[in-house]
């Protein structure tokens, strides 16, 4: 099992933080969106609602590698993935529901990934470095 960093879940959490979501097409080509829907709900687990994600979720039907990158000023980390199951009911979907229905965005599912490995990609002297 691969557990992200506590220092990586705090920015996670921080609503300030940019958060993306790669996914590659059949033919490898990447696919990046800015996701605010983006969560740890476990140390080794990343989710993302499916709100509006119609290429991605083509991608990720097509090819379960994915990359999560969050970002806030100099400070950066890639979660790499697999995804692993698409949720359209439960405790994990009904809170991310909620969450979007403030928002007043259309949740069509959760994605849930298993965690690959974390590297640092902050402009500094660890860039590229795994870190778990």
């Amino acid at each position: 099992m691969v557990a992200i960093p506590e220092k990586v879940l705090k920015l996670l959490g921080d609503k300030d933080a940019v958060k993306v979501l790669v996914t590659a097409g059949k033919g490898g080509r990447p696919h990046a969106i800015v996701c605010g829907t983006i969560i740890s709900p476990a140390p080794d687990m990343m989710a993302v609602g499916e709100v509006l994600m119609h290429r991605a979720s083509k991608n990720l039907d097509n090819n379960a590698k994915a990359s999560f990158l969050v970002v806030k000023g100099m400070e950066s980390y890639e979660i790499n993935c697999c995804f692993k199951e698409r949720q359209t009911a439960g405790p994990l979907y009904d809170a991310m529901k909620a969450q979007c229905d403030a928002m007043k965005l259309p949740l069509a599912a959760v994605r849930v990934f298993k965690v690959c490995c974390v590297c640092d990609e902050g402009a500094g002297p660890n860039a590229g470095k795994k870190i778990a």
